[in-house]
């Protein structure tokens, strides 16, 4: 798992993770990792770690399995996984992605207190923290804007670790606390009671929910909006009704899995916010011309 193109380290010029028996140890408080994979992965590596790792995704598509939940990432997504949580990814030909490594102790003692990131989720320590990754809140997804200032915090990271100058650690530590801080805000959407208007928190929220239960009623009410205000200004907003929009994002989740995952496509209509399967199959040969079978051989 840990090959990449380039590899670089944060207190040791030597690689600082290991492998016994299927899990990963760190001897460094932080690691970080570029990856172009050339190939697919078959999803068969189960593995563990004893840190916290944090995905970034560049590039490309690919699924993510935390303790056999699937998670689906392209370009802009980051999957947060907590030490002795199981990991695999699935597919992800040509993905390519930033890892970003953390020592537990590093998070708790090190980087972050209540006077900052962690006060974002009204935490008090890395042990809030880790019940927050274990119920689930795994995936973000960042906007372009802020997928430049993502990447550039990780590319300055990289500078500070490659020349190594005065203060470095202390740069290091600064820029490790803007990129939590950034991941925090976006956790904390899946606590908040309402939004400002159409925007892209938004949008953040109906796509993280696609999955679920989700109406335009339920939605307009976070907004303050009569449903029928809410529907018309939607469409000015997005350029497509909210059915289509949420249509469209099953669409591309069911997409992902049907070429990255075995998952039964009962399963996957299911997974992606789908109870009626004949709506779910005419939905998918509406978008891509093919059946959901038809699609699944044709990218095997």
């Amino acid at each position: 798992m840990y090959v990449g193109e380039k590899i670089n380290l944060y207190g040791g010029d030597k690689m600082s993770v290991i492998e016994k028996g299927k899990k990963f140890y760190m001897s460094d408080f932080v690691t970080i990792m570029h990856h172009k994979r050339k190939g697919p992965d078959d999803g068969n590596y189960k593995h563990y770690h004893d840190f916290v790792e944090l995905v970034y995704t560049i590039g490309g598509k690919c699924v993510h399995r935390i303790n056999d939940v699937d998670y689906s990432v392209k370009g802009g997504d980051m999957i947060l996984i907590n030490y002795n949580q199981s990991h695999t990814i699935l597919g992800g030909a040509d993905t390519e992605y930033f890892n970003v490594l953390l020592k537990p102790e590093y998070i708790s003692m090190g980087l972050i207190n209540q006077e900052n990131a962690f006060a974002l989720l009204d935490l008090s320590d890395f042990e809030d923290f880790t019940k927050i990754l274990d119920e689930s809140r795994t995936k973000v997804t960042f906007s372009s804007d802020e997928r430049d200032s993502i990447e550039r915090i990780i590319s300055v990271i990289q500078r500070e670790i490659e020349e190594k100058n005065p203060g470095y650690d202390l740069a290091i530590r600064s820029e490790l606390n803007l990129l939590l801080i950034m991941v925090f805000r976006k956790m904390s959407l899946a606590i908040d009671e309402g939004f400002e208007g159409i925007n892209e928190k938004l949008l953040l929220y109906i796509r993280q929910h696609s999955g679920q239960k989700i109406t335009l009623e339920e939605i307009a009410k976070k907004c303050s909006y009569n449903s029928s205000y809410f529907s018309r200004i939607f469409k000015e907003y997005t350029g497509t009704t909210f059915r289509q929009y949420i249509t469209d994002i099953r669409m591309e989740n069911a997409a992902l899995l049907l070429e990255n995952t075995n998952r039964s496509i009962t399963t996957i209509c299911s997974e992606v916010g789908y109870s009626d399967q004949t709506k779910f199959f005419t939905h998918f040969k509406r978008t891509f011309g093919i059946t959901p079978l038809q699609y699944r051989k044709s990218k095997k």
